[in-house]
This record gives structure tokens, sequence and C-alpha cells, in this order.
């Protein structure tokens, strides 16, 4: 079975147009067709709740909360056992925008190929590599936000939503040619402490040590690979943690906000809201 532009197997609650781009909520409430079939389109497909079994050519996957899951045009698939409801967030991308931009959406993009949970991209016990991690952490945030940009639906919302993935595909490719000079060709080892410690205060000395260069010169390579603060990068890591507790129904704003490493809910309230486009609440009831 072929999906066109736009269809899935599930009922889409909501769907945006961005000039080359298809943004849909799916939503599945009911068993559907668990037969072999693809899409027309390459896409990645965000699991916001719920889950399935998903089985490609020699392999299969359980699929959870948290995964970021990429699929290439005409590749074959079969999900089964879905929960319900599952609710996904998607991103679809014609051919005409990567033309458009003279943009890829290939196998090379190695940060979208692992299947992973947030628990284990939070837990520091996870086979993928650290560069991966970085980029799997901005992908979740970058989707929350480009759907939240066309939600608001305003006459910028297609350039910004076109900026967001372009940036998010240009940082999949692959490491830049320039990492290996970056934090003495240790940059693996400054994102595993980041993520191995994401709930606990690293300090410029901590991030020093690990790389062997002055304090000066970590915070000058930190601004280049990160194109972030050290505060602003945590709070990310933090608030990508944070993105599965809100979506449990039993799980208060203040606990969260204290398991995820923040102040008090109203610190938590805003870093949500800064990295996603919404507020927790909002975001649960998605």
């Amino acid at each position: 079975m072929k999906l066109e532009n736009g269809e899935y197997l599930g009922k889409n609650s909501q769907t945006f147009y961005a000039d080359g781009l298809i943004i849909s909520k799916t939503v599945y409430r009911e068993k559907v067709f668990e037969g072999w079939h693809y899409h027309q389109n390459n896409h990645l497909s965000f699991i916001l709740n719920g889950g399935n079994r998903e089985y490609r050519h020699h392999t299969d996957k359980i699929i959870l909360p948290g995964n970021i899951v990429l699929y290439h045009s005409g590749e074959w698939h079969r999900n089964c056992h879905t929960q319900h409801p599952s609710h996904n967030i998607n991103l679809e991308i014609e051919d005409r925008f990567l033309q458009q931009y003279e943009a890829c959406f290939n196998r090379s993009h190695i940060a979208f190929k692992p299947l992973h949970t947030l628990q284990e991209l939070t837990s520091g016990i996870t086979a993928i590599s650290q560069r991966n991690r970085l980029t799997q952490t901005n992908a979740w945030l970058t989707a929350i936000r480009i759907y939240h940009d066309c939600k608001a639906g305003d006459i910028h919302t297609a350039t910004s939503v076109h900026l967001q993935l372009l940036s998010l595909l240009q940082a999949a490719t692959g490491k830049p040619k320039e990492e290996k000079y970056l934090f003495g060709g240790n940059t693996e080892k400054i994102i595993e402490l980041l993520h191995d410690r994401w709930n606990e205060s690293v300090s410029l000395q901590e991030l020093s040590s690990v790389s062997g260069l002055h304090p000066v010169t970590v915070s000058r390579h930190f601004a280049a690979y990160f194109d972030c603060s050290l505060g602003e990068y945590m709070r990310r890591i933090r608030i990508q943690k944070a993105l599965f507790l809100v979506r449990q129904p039993d799980i208060s704003l203040t606990d969260i906000a204290y398991r995820c490493g923040f102040f008090d809910q109203s610190h938590f309230i805003r870093a949500f809201k800064t990295q996603t486009g919404f507020l927790p609440g909002a975001f649960r009831k998605l």
C-alpha cells in the first residue's frame, strides 16, 4: 500500500502545509491496517505517547514514547500491536522542498537511524554516539517548536518552519570537519558528561579538566560547537526529559519541575515555553 502526501494509517487531528512541508498530528484510537506499506515522502515521526512494534526489512523494533523514527520515501514497513491512544507528530518533506534548498534527506542522517526512548537518551546507558544524543535532543525540541509555529499560523510561519527544519537536517548529516579541533578532540566526552549529569550542576572547571583546556578556551569552544551557553544547553536536556513526564497526567507539574532539576514550578514553566513554545499544560493536552 502506498500512502500519499500527508496520509497516514491513523487519523490526522491537525495538518499544516508550509510550502513543501506537511506537518501533521496523527492519532491512533483503534486498530488500523497492519500490512506492509510505504509513504510517498521522506518524513520524521516523533512519538508523543503510545507506540507499536515496527517491522522493516530484516529488522523489527519496539517503538515507544520519545522515539524519533526516520522513514525514507518508498521504504516498506508495517506496524503491529499499536497502543491506543497513540499520538505522533509527523514532519513530512516533499521532494520540491529538498530541490528548492538543495538539501538532502538520505541515509547519511545518522542521528535519526537508531530508535531510542527519552529514558535511554537521558540515562547514559545507550549505544548511540554522544553526538547523536546531542542531535536528538535538538530534534525533539525543534519538532515541538515547528508544530507550535504551525498552530500559531501567522505570515512568518512558513519561513520559520523552513529555517528550523533545514538547520535540523544539516545538524544530522554527520560530524562537522572542524569538530576534531574543538575541546582538544574530547567533544564526545564533554557531551557524555553533560548528559550523564543533566540534573546536577556542572562547573566550567570540570569541563576544563575533561578537555584538558584552559577554562577560557573551553568557553570559546562551547559557544562554537553548541551555539548556546552551558546553562541554555542544560535547560534543553532537562526540558527533553520533561517532555515525556508532562505527557503523564498523574504527575504534577511541581513534581516534574523537581525531578528535572528546576528550582520551582514557575522556573520550569518559563523554560518549557521558551524551548517548545507551549506551556506544559497545553502540551499535555496535545
